[in-house]
């Protein structure tokens, strides 16, 4: 009877540690999230969520050779130079060495920049570091993909 009842108890004390892991989400989930929360947060011109997750010396490499950063980045999106209309993500990757974490994926979207249509497929690269306890992405790498001919 001992025998059972210390069973009966250790498998509850299993299933309470199983669901508690389960209810963490794993770095490659909070990314990835984070990813799509960017591409909503420039469609809604969200600036408070993209201050959040795009860190203070983040920059980013675009096909066209420029640099830019992030103050520059969420004036576009605040005087409505960079507009966002659609922004979906797919074949995104995520792999996490200790606090970094490097994304590589494509999104479609339908986007202009100055008044001049960008909208198509880019791929590209972000690193994210873990600062201060949460993530923040730190650099990016952009491409836009040529259709197939």
């Amino acid at each position: 009877m001992k025998r059972t009842i210390s069973l009966f108890a250790m498998s509850i004390l299993l299933a309470g540690i199983a669901a508690a892991a389960m209810e963490v989400p794993t770095a490659e989930t909070t990314i990835n999230d984070a990813e799509a929360a960017l591409g909503e947060a420039m469609i809604h011109r969200d600036l408070r969520t993209l201050d959040r997750l795009v860190g203070a010396d983040w920059t980013i490499q675009s096909d066209s050779g420029t640099m830019g950063t992030k103050s520059g980045f969420l004036d576009d999106v605040r005087s409505g130079a960079l507009v966002v209309k659609s922004f979906k993500l797919h074949d995104v990757h995520v792999r996490v060495v200790g606090d970094v974490a490097f994304v590589q994926g494509f999104d479609d979207e339908v986007s202009s920049y100055k008044g001049k249509d960008n909208s198509g497929t880019y791929n590209w690269l972000d690193v994210w570091e873990k600062q201060d306890g949460r993530w923040v992405s730190v650099a990016t790498q952009l491409t836009r993909v040529e259709a197939r001919k």
